[in-house]
């Protein structure tokens, strides 16, 4: 639920020894803790059996109350209303109890017999700290995260969302050394990331064994990240977490993939000092300076900024294809009073990336040629003529206002105008070598693009009680627009290199007539409402909305204009069970839906594929233990997905159907000071289940029975990292990390792609162990693929192949002030 605090029961011998270490596991220091003891707040909490009370003070005093379920059996209390300091209203709960609090000089609270002494020691029989209350937008102190907005849109406890969800901090992206979003979620389960390397745009990722890219699949601050695949791309030096939900999430973001959803949050403003500047070398000539500045603006704390920018000049593994960025997001938050808050947020990306294909034939890569293999570092196209260079520039706001105790008012919106300059070089032959053994052909085509986005979202949020019910509702409205003019012109002849041995002469003359000219308008409206009730340790939640989507082509060579318009209601219910022990079973029944182009054979446009998911699991916090274990178990549907007409074969009806069966397990914990554990495995048993056959006698076929394109069955992966807490060594830190990823298929299943493990590996020095002079300069190394394995992942035509990334080590040296 939207409850700022979490019951547990713990044993007294488990209480007992927790005392002493509160601190460490991310509670509130005790100058944190005492400040808030002293804060007098208004309550209103009605008699009744003391753990309910205890639970309702918890929810609105923001501690977390710890204490074993059989100390407080069979009590009562008379309630608390008026306004109190936590220590005072606690005197009142425990008024005619025979308990009374005790405070500790760390912070904390122990709750004793009035009568529990004996020989001179205090008899701790449970205790009663404030823990921070972990941000969904702002830093997380380590790699464990017990709050996501992803499943709720709200402050939610994990444990409470009835759904698998992941959560990168930022402090894990720093260990780890992610450079990108695909080595970002390499550790998640559920999602295989295609390494498209040399040029890909946005991420292209499958979820739960369906494809979740673009539009479908990834938002940043809570919306929407785009509509186009190559519009749209992210620097992950300038995001502070990535959040992931697993399955259909429709009920809160309209039109979806069934596989789930990736949110970024941005770098945003904080009221302490943050002062970075870094410097990067490595693999591929790469050089890249990045600077992360923010705080308060103001004594009293009503302004505070930050600033992120960075600059990368790179190669890649690609001859021809660069990996340069220049990217600048300023933020500004306004806080004029304590219930009120604006951010602004605004963003520019500048990218330059190679403009080939790079989808290399099986024939070369996958198998050996007379003349060998293909080399991973060949450009499959023009150098001199083709590009890709995308700038993107977003500007937008979120509106906080605490309209009292109980209820909230949040608006999130952002506008974004892109400019695409591409000149692609597409296969011909579909990929496939020629006759030779040794040519590859490929043609040129300009497509300029602009675009422009708008997207807008309002909720409602509050908390209110029925009886011995609590309530947190959520009711929204949000709105999308995106407008795309996009023009298409080719060349007069295609062009023929020696694969093994380029030479790129070619001087391309370009049709004078455009091969397509027009603009793509989307528009989406979505209303939707969600109640999270809570009645003792119960979780129910239920979900509903409904989608208004409208899509217009504008053909300007053909002067036509078509509109297709769908409409959905998607939901989901759940209920999950907090035992006191930290365990939480849940179940969930949730829907999803995609609109999908194109018209049958009468004329009529497709209507949406459906997803449908069943899920399992439980969720497992160990008292006293700053970690996170997820298992979950899920069966998902999509229906609607075209399929060959039997009766007209060029054309498509919607009786197709994608299945997936599988598990996941995540655990996350910092295992003791200094050790963290990251460990991950997913087994996705996906299938085509039904599909009309395609073409005639000996070459036809069908993809009923089939694997889907580019999902492994296993994958699974292992972190672990630790930092020397003292000793000569101290402030060394090291990592290591094995990813292992399942055989996958193209789509036809002739071509399997085979299994790989790749090595991760980081080592990072605080240099003001050695020199005091140096206190905040740190060094790190990271190297990803270790020992620089041959892999790859299915290509975009049937016996193609992408060549996965190649052994990368980079360099940094940071320093902070």
């Amino acid at each position: 639920m939207n409850h700022p605090l979490r019951l547990r029961a713990l044993t007294f011998a488990m209480a007992s020894s927790l005392v002493p270490s509160l601190a460490g596991v991310g509670l509130l220091s005790g100058a944190g803790i005492v400040s808030a003891a002293s804060t007098n707040r208004s309550y209103d909490i009605p008699a009744g059996t003391l753990r309910d009370v205890l639970n309702r003070f918890g929810h609105e005093s923001k501690l977390l109350l710890s204490y074993p379920a059989d100390q407080v059996a069979g009590l009562h209390s008379q309630g608390l209303r008026g306004d109190y300091s936590v220590e005072a209203g606690l005197a009142v709960l425990l008024s005619g109890t025979g308990l009374t609090a005790i405070a500790l000089p760390n912070g904390s609270y122990t709750l004793q017999h009035q009568a529990g002494v004996e020989g001179g020691m205090t008899l701790p029989v449970s205790t009663i700290s404030g823990r921070a209350e972990q941000s969904i937008t702002g830093p997380i102190d380590g790699i464990v995260a017990n709050r996501s907005s992803v499943g709720t849109k709200t402050n939610a406890a994990i444990s409470e969302v009835p759904q698998s969800i992941s959560v990168i901090t930022r402090d894990e992206m720093n260990k780890r050394g992610v450079q990108d979003f695909n080595s970002a979620v390499a550790y998640t389960p559920g999602i295989r990331a295609i390494d498209y390397v040399g040029g890909q745009g946005a991420p292209d990722i499958y979820m739960r064994g369906f494809r979740s890219f673009n539009l479908f699949g990834v938002y940043r601050d809570g919306l929407r990240s785009g509509f186009n695949q190559y519009d749209t791309d992210f620097e992950t030096y300038g995001l502070e977490r990535i959040d992931v939900i697993k399955g259909p999430a429709s009920v809160l973001y309209g039109q979806m993939a069934p596989g789930g959803m990736v949110n970024l949050t941005s770098k945003r403003p904080t009221d302490e000092a943050i002062h970075e500047i870094q410097v990067q070398g490595g693999s591929f000539d790469r050089q890249q300076t990045a600077l992360d500045l923010g705080g308060r603006l103001d004594d009293e704390g009503k302004f505070s900024y930050r600033l992120v920018a960075l600059k990368r000049d790179s190669g890649t593994q690609v001859d021809h294809s660069p990996d340069d960025r220049t990217y600048i997001a300023p933020s500004l938050t306004w806080k004029p009073d304590e219930d009120t808050s604006v951010t602004l947020l605004a963003s520019y990306l500048k990218t330059r990336k190679g403009g080939a294909e790079q989808s290399f034939p099986v024939n070369g890569t996958l198998t050996n040629t007379p003349f060998g293999h293909i080399p991973s570092s060949t450009y499959l196209g023009d150098p001199h003529v083709s590009k890709n260079e995308v700038g993107n520039t977003s500007l937008g706001y979120l509106f906080e206002r605490q309209l009292n105790d109980d209820w909230k008012f949040t608006q999130n919106a952002r506008y974004m105008k892109v400019d695409v300059d591409y000149i692609s070089n597409g296969a011909r032959n579909s990929g496939q070598l020629g006759a030779d053994g040794r040519t590859y052909t490929f043609g040129y085509q300009k497509r300029p693009k602009k675009t422009d986005t708008f997207l807008l979202d309002n909720n409602l949020g509050g908390h209110f009680d029925t009886g011995a019910i609590g309530h947190d509702v959520l009711v929204g409205f949000d709105y999308g627009h995106y407008s795309g003019r996009e023009s298409r012109r080719g060349v007069a002849a295609n062009q023929t290199v020696d694969i093994f041995d380029p030479v790129y002469n070619a001087s391309p003359t370009w049709n004078s007539t455009l091969q397509t000219d027009g603009k793509s308008v989307v528009s989406q409206k979505g209303l939707y409402a969600q109640d999270m009730l809570s009645l003792n340790q119960w979780r129910l939640t239920l979900g509903g909305r409904k989608d208004w989507v409208e899509g217009r082509e504008y053909s300007y060579l053909n002067d036509t204009r078509s509109v297709q318009k769908d409409h959905k209601f998607t939901g989901r219910v759940g209920l999950a069970y907090l035992f006191d022990n930290g365990i939480t079973p849940y179940a969930s029944y949730s829907t999803s839906f995609q609109p999908t182009s194109g018209t049958a054979q009468d004329g009529s446009y497709f209507k949406p594929t459906e997803g449908e998911q069943y899920e399992v699991g439980i969720k497992y916090e160990p008292p006293g233990y700053n970690s996170f274990i997820t298992l979950s178990a899920y069966d998902l549907t999509q229906k609607n997905v075209t399929t060959t007409d039997p009766t007209n074969p060029s054309f498509q009806v919607q009786t197709g159907e994608q299945r997936s069966r599988g598990i996941e397990l995540e655990g996350k914990a910092e295992l003791s000071r200094g050790l963290d554990l990251i460990a991950s495995y997913a087994y996705v048993d996906a299938e085509v289940t039904k599909a009309n056959p395609v073409g005639t006698g000996a070459a036809a076929y069908s993809l009923e029975g089939n694997v889907p394109i580019s999902v492994p069955r296993n994958t699974a992966s292992l972190w672990l990292d630790y930092t020397v807490q003292a000793g000569p060594l101290e402030g060394l830190g090291m990592g290591v990390g094995q990813r292992y990823v399942g055989s996958s298929y193209n789509a036809k299943n002739t071509v399997k792609v085979p299994h790989y493990t790749l090595t991760d590996a980081s080592v990072r020095y605080d240099l003001a162990h050695l020199r005091e002079d140096l206190q905040g300069v740190s060094v790190d190394l990271s190297a990803s693929n270790l020992f620089d394995k041959r892999y790859f992942t299915p290509g975009f035509y049937e016996q193609t192949v992408f060549y996965g990334n190649r052994r990368t080590v980079i360099g940094s040296l940071t320093f902070r002030w």
